[in-house]
């Protein structure tokens, strides 16, 4: 008895400090359950790619640009179930932004325009597998022809799973002026094209439009910020970036799936990361047609792999500079662009992992 008197209370000394643990752990495994935090779920914004993917019209003949045949739509679809991705609705996604905090693998299915295809022959394989999706819709559009959708279908839709965002009301280029058009006009005819829709798709549908995409990707600072004026909570652009959960809900960029892309092709897409950069160049996005001016960005960080480089302006490859010291990518065109927008893409390999890396921005030639 002696003994155990000696042994016990040195037992508890030793001890206590990681019963306090114990104890500590507890709680905190009891607050996230309280919470519904599950802590196997968190993901922080450094680990987070958020692929936004943009699909426009379906085929079951052969694919082409835009159209996309719907047995390689299927084997999409079935390898983001088969590899455990989140797919989530827009609405989830900014959500997850507010709070800084999504599912593992997160992954947002938008569809444009508003072609009949969507509902006879996409939206059976999203119910199949019950993945949300946004349908943005230009509303002059709908029931135009016998290739576009009925409101009647899209009700149908918004019951299962389905949001709607506005694609404008005649999916026109925002940032185009028409013949003989002022500012002024010009100004009054896009806001009509932003906050019409918005009205006209609302009234149909009876529910909120929360989510506006640029046609063509084309948009200006004042194009933003009539968007914000109109309501919108999320904006989206065509920049061929995966996000993250530092994106602003009013810059969201999207991945526009081609006929031409290969399952592999697709799995690079999910897989892409941001390649970081501190500044791009120029920085409104607008060059006037007569200068020659500077294109580019300096990069940040070293998690790529500078020999594989690789700049695009508008699809097409050109000759750049790269400064190593100070990280400047950049190139002036030999002669001047022609009047449109360009998405500039800049690429590299991942310095450590097999994916790539890419920053894209939209310039305008005024």
């Amino acid at each position: 008895m002696i003994a155990n008197r000696k042994i016990f209370p040195f037992f508890l000394n030793k001890n206590k400090n990681l019963l306090l643990i114990v104890i500590l752990l507890f709680l905190l495994l009891y607050i996230c359950y309280q919470n519904n935090f599950p802590i196997d779920n968190i993901v922080y914004a450094e680990e987070t790619i958020i692929p936004i993917l943009t699909y426009h019209n379906f085929t079951t003949e052969k694919g082409s640009s835009y159209k996309i045949n719907i047995s390689d739509f299927k084997k999409q679809m079935g390898y983001l179930a088969a590899h455990n991705y989140s797919v989530i609705s827009l609405s989830e996604l900014l959500e997850g932004l507010k709070n800084g905090q999504l599912p593992p693998k997160p992954v947002v299915i938008t569809i444009d325009d508003g072609f009949k295809s969507t509902f006879t022959l996409a939206y059976p394989v999203l119910k199949k597998y019950n993945f949300p999706a946004t349908l943005f819709l230009y509303t002059n559009f709908i029931e135009k022809n016998g290739y576009s959708l009925t409101w009647k279908e899209i009700r149908k839709m918004t019951k299962n799973n389905i949001e709607i965002g506005s694609h404008t009301l005649s999916h026109c280029n925002l940032l185009k002026y028409k013949k003989n058009e002022n500012y002024e006009t010009y100004l009054t005819r896009i806001r009509k094209e932003i906050f019409l829709s918005k009205e006209i798709l609302e009234s149909k549908i009876q529910g909120k439009v929360k989510f506006f995409a640029y046609p063509y990707g084309a948009y200006s600072s004042t194009i933003k910020d009539l968007a914000i004026q109109a309501g919108y909570e999320g904006i989206l652009n065509a920049n061929s970036m995966n996000n993250t959960l530092t994106a602003d809900p009013f810059s969201l960029n999207r991945q526009i799936i081609f006929s031409q892309s290969s399952l592999n092709s697709f799995v690079q897409i999910l897989n892409q990361r941001p390649l970081s950069a501190s500044q791009i160049f120029p920085y409104d996005g607008i060059i006037e047609s007569n200068q020659f001016v500077k294109i580019g960005a300096i990069l940040e960080g070293d998690n790529y792999n500078a020999k594989t480089l690789s700049m695009k302006l508008g699809g097409a490859k050109v000759k750049f500079n790269f400064n190593p010291e100070n990280k400047e990518i950049s190139f002036i065109p030999s002669k001047p662009l022609i009047k449109k927008s360009y998405i500039v893409n800049i690429t590299a390999s991942d310095k450590n992992a097999n994916y790539r890396r890419k920053k894209s921005w939209l310039i305008t030639i005024k």
